[in-house]
């Protein structure tokens, strides 16, 4: 069993504007999990027998940054969005740092829509703790620990004394944090604490749809500065805006160069296991929620080049296949969007496309 309790309050402050206050958290959380002994696993040991499984028990701090609207609506009192970053982003994805780039904030866009979140950085990543042994980061810890904040959400409030435990968790999830959310609803079911799942630039992954590995070398060899001391299995991109160009549309048109360059500049680091076991998501979850999924027309890793997305019908059918519990699916293309698409011109399409499900969510 995974057992957590909060800890740290940082200082209050507010964000965004008048309109949301923000604060930074930091959660302990105990992980108690089974993990493959190879990381490149790609199925994360769900598939594996018990001789080729090794037990993970361990404390690891998480770190996240809760944002609630100034005037909260009863309507909206109860429910939090939980937001889990993509493969070499954190929680930064959800709202980068820097004024230029306010618009592409959803935590404020949500907020102004009278919806509260909690932005988190995984396990090994940003603020959270770093394993010194990078095998330990895999799907099947991450995802636990990201349950267990879920759950924790639900039964004891993150800011002691200013506000009640939520009744409704929404994940929303970008790329490889799908995947973690994915997994924890084929590891947890029925039992899952949230009340749906938005899973953003993650269709159905085969084998050989990912980019090569060799364009994430072990991050200490990227910057011995910022990374030098970590174990060669925590990666990251190589030091150039083309490859990280991957995340955006092919038309750069369709974004601002300088994001290209900040989202370089800013980049955090994966693993081996996380990069390799984004393929659980074929496996079937018995999860009983709501699901939606969004993906960008012009992803170039998923849609671009591929036929995938231009059937919305057939898309879904296929999405569908891996989720025959859950109570509803939907599958959104969002015309313009790249891969990492609130990054992008067009980040207000699918920034007014997760508000909408999370309300429809909520109201189940």
């Amino acid at each position: 069993m995974l057992l957590f309790a909060l800890s740290l309050l940082f200082h209050l402050y507010v964000a965004y504007g008048a309109s949301c206050r923000c604060s930074s958290v930091t959660i302990p959380v105990h992980v108690d999990a089974l993990l493959p002994k190879d990381p490149m696993d790609m199925y994360g040991g769900l598939t594996s027998n018990a001789s080729s499984l090794r037990h993970l028990d361990a404390t690891y701090n998480v770190y996240g940054v809760f944002c609630q609207p100034v005037t909260l609506s009863l309507k909206n009192a109860g429910v939090i969005q939980l937001l889990v970053h993509g493969f070499t982003y954190n929680s930064q994805y959800w709202s980068p740092p820097v004024e230029e780039f306010r618009n592409y904030s959803y935590a404020a866009h949500s907020c102004d829509r009278g919806l509260s979140s909690l932005a988190i950085d995984w396990v090994g990543v940003g603020l959270s703790s770093r394993p010194a042994n990078s095998s330990d980061v895999q799907f099947a810890s991450c995802a636990a620990a990201v349950s267990q904040v879920a759950r924790r959400l639900k039964t004891a409030s993150i800011l002691p004394g200013v506000l009640l435990p939520f009744t409704k968790v929404i994940g929303i999830g970008h790329s490889a944090g799908s995947g973690l959310l994915t997994f924890g609803a084929i590891t947890d079911g029925a039992k899952s604490p949230f009340d749906g799942l938005i899973l953003t630039g993650y269709p159905i992954i085969e084998p050989g749809e990912l980019p090569p590995i060799s364009l994430a070398p072990p991050a200490r060899d990227v910057d011995p500065l910022r990374w030098g001391d970590l174990d060669p299995g925590y990666i990251t991109t190589i030091n150039s805006t083309s490859t990280r160009a991957v995340f955006y549309p092919p038309d750069p048109a369709s974004f601002s160069p300088r994001m290209l360059i900040f989202d370089d500049f800013t980049k955090d680091v994966g693993t081996v296991g996380t990069f390799y076991q984004i393929f659980t998501n074929s496996l079937t979850s018995q999860y009983t929620g709501p699901v939606a999924k969004v993906i960008g027309s012009e992803d170039q890793i998923f849609c671009v080049g591929t036929g995938r997305c231009a059937n919305v019908t057939a898309l879904t059918a296929a999405e569908r296949v891996p989720w025959p519990a859950v109570e509803s699916l939907e599958v959104v293309v969002a015309q313009g969007s790249g891969h990492s698409m609130n990054l992008d011109f067009f980040a207000n399409g699918p920034f007014n496309t997760f508000v909408h499900f999370v309300n429809q969510f909520a109201r189940l």
